[in-house]
């Protein structure tokens, strides 16, 4: 290998190292991300699953409605599917989480939807990143997955979220998601609560 293979190959390997983005890198923009304002209350969001080859496979629907006691919250999303023939199926996942610092939280969830064993993440800016394995039900078979999940704020009420899933180190599809927070109201709140 000569000089100029070597060079190359360094930097290529230098270039491929700096390519994984930190949430600190965010710390500066705004608004800012904060954990128990907007996951506080009545959501809806919605959303598409695509496969490893760029096929979306699954669009659903999610009503959340997250609560908080001090630092300890709970999450609660009832998830309504829809395969191509627009069949619909309803899942739900309950997030236990907490808020150990100003940018760093942990949690844990369990459900219909899959159980999560931990979470954990950093929230700084606009942008929250965090990751977590789930044991994901797909009909009668159980996949473990880990998801890579980062939530950018566009404005103080709406978020973006992109997740990539991969099954034992290799990629499993991605997750694209907008999420928008809803005035707390009693008819919010029965709307998120409902499965249908």
């Amino acid at each position: 290998m000569n000089k100029i293979q070597q060079l190359l190959g360094l930097s290529l390997v230098m270039a491929l190292a700096g390519c994984a983005t930190q949430p600190q890198e965010y710390a500066q923009s705004r608004p800012k991300f904060d954990l128990k304002t907007f996951f506080n209350g009545p959501l809806m969001a919605q959303g598409v699953f695509e496969n490893r080859s760029g096929k979306v496979v699954n669009r659903f629907v999610v009503r959340m409605m997250g609560t908080w006691q001090g630092d300890q919250g709970t999450l609660v999303e009832n998830f309504t599917y829809f395969d191509a023939a627009g069949k619909k199926t309803y899942q739900q996942r309950v997030w236990h989480l907490t808020e150990t610092s100003n940018h760093h939280f942990v949690g844990s969830a369990e459900g219909s939807a899959g159980n999560v064993a931990k979470a954990s993440g950093d929230a700084f800016g606009f942008a929250l990143h965090w990751s977590y394995d789930v044991r994901q039900p797909v009909g009668k078979t159980f996949y473990h997955l880990h998801a890579n999940d980062w939530m950018y704020m566009i404005t103080p009420n709406t978020l973006m979220d992109h997740t990539d899933v991969t099954w034992y180190g290799l990629h499993a599809g991605n997750i694209f998601l907008e999420m928008h927070k809803l005035p707390d109201t009693a008819e919010n709140r029965a709307k998120v609560a409902e499965v249908k």
